[in-house]
C-alpha cells in the first residue's frame, strides 16, 4: 500500500521526521499539528505533504482535518500519531488543569485521531495505525505523574483497539521508546533536568528505523520497544518491579 499517510505532531520531533521520510518515499502525507508555523516549515521541506493545522484535543477539528485530507489526498491508509505533551511536577503539587491538559493531548488526542481514521480503514479492510506510547507509561518515575499516567492510558487504549479490530485487516502498532532526543526532551530539561538524570536519549531516526522494521514484520507484537535497553526495562518492570522502582528513585535526583 502506498496511500495517504496522516501524521500528527508533524511540526517537530518524531512527527516531523516521520512526515519527511514518508514524503520522500513517495507517499502523499497529511501533516497535522497545532503549531501552524513550524508545520508550514515541515511541508516546505517536503512538497508532497499538505499542512492541516489542528489541535488533537478538539474532536471536531480532527474530524474536519481528516475529511479535508481524504478529499484532497485520498483515503488514509497509514496513521502515525506522534503528537504529545509533557509537563513536569510533583504528584501532590501539580495543578489539576496542567495534568488535565496532558491527558487531553496524549490520551484523548489518541482517541480522537483513531476514531476519525480507523472506521474507514475497517470498512475498506486494510490500514495501519502507529501510535507512539512511551517507556514512561510502563515505568513511572518521579515528577512525571501526568505524562506517565497519560501514556499508560494510551497503551491500554491501543491494546483494546487491537483486540477490537483483529481480523478486519487493520493493524495497530504502539512503539514505546525510552527518552528520545526531541524538542519534548529539551523542554523537560529546561524545566527540571534532574528528571532525565543527565541521560542522552535515543536518536529519532533510530527509533523510526525500529518502527519500520516492526511494520515490515507481520509477526511483530503490538508493543515495540525501540532503543538500547528499553525491552530489558519493560521486562524488569514485570519481573522485579520493587527492585526497579528503587533504582528509579535513586537514579532520578530530587528536584532543586
Amino acid at each position: 500500500m502506498n496511500g495517504t499517510a496522516l501524521v500528527t505532531g508533524a511540526a517537530s520531533g518524531l512527527g516531523r521526521l516521520a512526515a519527511l521520510r514518508l514524503a520522500a518515499a513517495g507517499r502523499p502525507v497529511a501533516a497535522l499539528d497545532v503549531d501552524a508555523g513550524n508545520l508550514a516549515r515541515t511541508t516546505w521541506r517536503a512538497p508532497a505533504t499538505r499542512a492541516y493545522p489542528c489541535d488533537v484535543t478538539d474532536e471536531a477539528a480532527v474530524r474536519d482535518a481528516v475529511a479535508a485530507a481524504t478529499a484532497e489526498l485520498g483515503p488514509v491508509e497509514l496513521v502515525v500519531h506522534a503528537a504529545g505533551l509533557c509537563r513536569i511536577g510533583r504528584a501532590l503539587d501539580q495543578p489539576p488543569a496542567e495534568l488535565r491538559r496532558v491527558h487531553e493531548v496524549n490520551y484523548l488526542g489518541t482517541v480522537h485521531v483513531c476514531q476519525a481514521t480507523v472506521p474507514a480503514m475497517v470498512r475498506r479492510g486494510h490500514g495501519t495505525v502507529v501510535v507512539f506510547g512511551s517507556l514512561s507509561g510502563w515505568l513511572p518515575s518521579p515528577r512525571l505523574a501526568a505524562y506517565s499516567s497519560s501514556k499508560c492510558a494510551v497503551h491500554a487504549y491501543c491494546e483494546v483497539l487491537a483486540q477490537e479490530t483483529r481480523g478486519t485487516g487493520v493493524r495497530v502498532l504502539c512503539p514505546c521508546p525510552d527518552q528520545v532526543e526531541t524538542p519534548l526532551a529539551d523542554g523537560v530539561r529546561a524545566v527540571d533536568p534532574a528528571v532525565l538524570g543527565g541521560r542522552t536519549g535515543a536518536d529519532p531516526g533510530a527509533v523510526l528505523d525500529a518502527v519500520d522494521r516492526a511494520l515490515a514484520d507481520p509477526r511483530a507484537p503490538l508493543f515495540v520497544f525501540p532503543g538500547r535497553g528499553a525491552r530489558w526495562v519493560w521486562r524488569a518492570r514485570r519481573l522485579a518491579p520493587r527492585l526497579l522502582g528503587r533504582l528509579v528513585t535513586r537514579y532520578v535526583r530530587p528536584a532543586d
